[in-house]
């Protein structure tokens, strides 16, 4: 699948880019005519893993509601609950935009890269889960290099301080794009406040 946009961490603009980069997925998807929510997958039990929920605790800090986002520090949206934390939000009547937030796993060069990519995700792939896909709209982030058997270990060994610079990052391109699409179209948008 090809990323409809990519960025390293460490790269000047990179926050920009991104930022444009969601605007646009989502205004091509229906956004914002339709309501968008960030399921933002992981657990706070494995540094690696934690990529989501710290982006979904991020986009609550900046005024997202709490129905648009699912999964946070607080509730985690992980392999045991995925299915039924999900499929209120499926059977929603006005059928929101799915966008999913995971980390991943890869080559040493591309560790601190983040992909946004047009459909889903398959979340534990990398490492051995078998879980349904999410959203329609993908961005993950590579938090850490990919060891085969050795990938669970990988996650939990990963430093905090990349996980929390690519979240931030994450959840605030997530923000500033949904605003400006909204804004662009004269509706309302998520606020900002003071954290």
């Amino acid at each position: 699948m090809t990323a409809l946009c990519e960025v390293r961490r460490e790269e000047p603009g990179a926050l920009a880019t991104l930022s444009l980069g969601v605007e646009r997925a989502l205004g091509r998807l229906g956004a914002p005519g339709r309501d968008v929510v960030f399921a933002c997958i992981g657990t706070d039990r494995s540094t690696g893993d934690a990529l989501g929920p710290l982006v979904g605790q991020r986009l609550l800090r900046l005024g997202f509601p709490a129905r648009s986002v699912v999964g946070t520090l607080e509730e985690p949206l992980h392999a045991l609950n995925l299915r039924d934390r999900m499929l209120p939000v499926l059977e929603r009547p006005d059928r929101p935009l799915v966008v999913a937030v995971d980390a991943a796993l890869g080559p040493s060069t591309g560790v601190g890269t983040v992909h946004l990519r047009s459909g889903g995700l398959l979340p534990g792939q990398g490492v051995g889960k078998d879980l349904p896909q999410v959203g329609e709209l993908a961005i993950t982030a590579t938090v850490n290099i990919q060891a085969g058997a050795m990938d669970v270990q990988i996650l939990q060994s990963t430093r905090l301080f990349v996980v929390q610079e690519l979240a931030e990052m994450i959840g605030v391109a997530c923000w500033w794009g949904h605003r400006s699409l909204a804004r662009g179209a004269g509706a309302e948008r998520p606020r900002a406040v003071a954290v």
